[in-house]
């Protein structure tokens, strides 16, 4: 083995230990070193692997009488006792360990955003009031509990890259989307490749251009120019028949401020864009010009009504 190889072993070795430690909070450290070098995620991941078929082993291996010591028996070397009492302490640390929540948090506030890089090469863009749960064990799945993020996902047919959003799963199938968690249900758009959804019994596949909108009554597909699926990065929101009450959840999180709705305004449909870095009077004289209402303050946010009638 070469002296790099031997570093990387150890380095991953060191990494292993620490994270087993119910204390460790260094998950940007972790990530940063697995996604340093391609080498150091396929072996930390195998020897984590190897470690945690070991203890299984262990924890359903048969018990065994301890054997009598007979006359002439040979006590084994210091250094061979000192290696079994290691296997025996990292296999009582690993099922300590596998006890605890494995997940971490990836969050931000909101008006934030931040990109951070997977173990796999992939990356994630998280918009502002975002929470991202990822599992240290399954560095190919992830749970988007709040807010909105855009992947970017390096392609392994062999493992699918898998984002939960509540009762929603969606599978990579090579691509680049964007991912919002709705207050019913969650809306997916395509800028590259594909990507399943499954909600329920339902299931469809998503192309460049599509998009859809996943809620307990079913799957509801739609369109969307490619170019405009990450626009929110920039400061631009589009919706092409979108309902409004769907366009109230990304306002609130544009604007960082509540944006609520008459329920006689939820299921209207409204397409175009708007830019987001106006100022508060532009950008409510702006809603109520575009989206055919009136924009009333609510306290600390907006609330969208009927326009009255001439």
């Amino acid at each position: 083995m070469s002296a790099t190889n031997t570093m990387i072993e150890r380095d991953a070795l060191n990494w292993l230990v620490r994270v087993n430690d119910p204390d460790f909070d260094q998950w940007d450290a972790w990530e940063a070193w697995l996604a340093a070098d391609a080498r150091h995620a396929e072996v930390y991941w195998r020897l984590a692997e190897a470690e945690g078929d070991a203890v299984e082993a262990m924890k359903t291996a048969p018990a065994r009488t301890m054997p009598v010591i007979r006359r002439g028996f040979a006590w084994p070397r210091p250094a061979a006792i000192a290696a079994s009492v290691g296997v025996l302490a990292l296999g009582v640390a690993w099922i300590g360990w596998s006890a605890l929540p494995q997940t971490h948090m990836i969050e931000t506030a909101p008006g934030e955003q931040r990109t951070i890089t997977l173990a796999d090469g992939s990356t994630v863009v998280l918009d502002g009031a975002t929470r991202l749960a990822m599992d240290r064990r399954k560095p190919r799945e992830v749970t988007l509990e709040a807010g909105r993020a855009l992947f970017e996902v390096e392609h392994d047919e062999a493992h699918p890259f898998l984002v939960e959003v509540g009762d929603t799963t969606l599978t990579d199938l090579g691509t680049i989307f964007d991912v919002t968690r709705l207050q019913d249900g969650a809306r997916v758009s395509v800028s590259e490749g594909s990507v399943q959804v499954d909600a329920g019994a339902a299931r469809t596949v998503l192309n460049p251009g599509d998009s859809a909108v996943s809620t307990p009554r079913g799957i509801e597909r739609g369109s969307i120019a490619p170019e405009d699926v990450d626009g929110w990065r920039e400061g631009r929101l589009s919706w092409n028949d979108e309902r409004l009450s769907v366009v109230a959840q990304d306002l609130s999180r544009a604007l960082n401020r509540p944006v609520s709705l008459a329920p006689s305004l939820a299921d209207r449909r409204f397409s175009g864009s708007l830019n987001t870095t106006a100022s508060p009077g532009q950008q409510k004289a702006r809603l109520e010009l575009l989206l055919g209402v009136s924009v009333v303050e609510d306290g600390e946010g907006w609330r969208l009504e009927p326009r009255p009638a001439p």
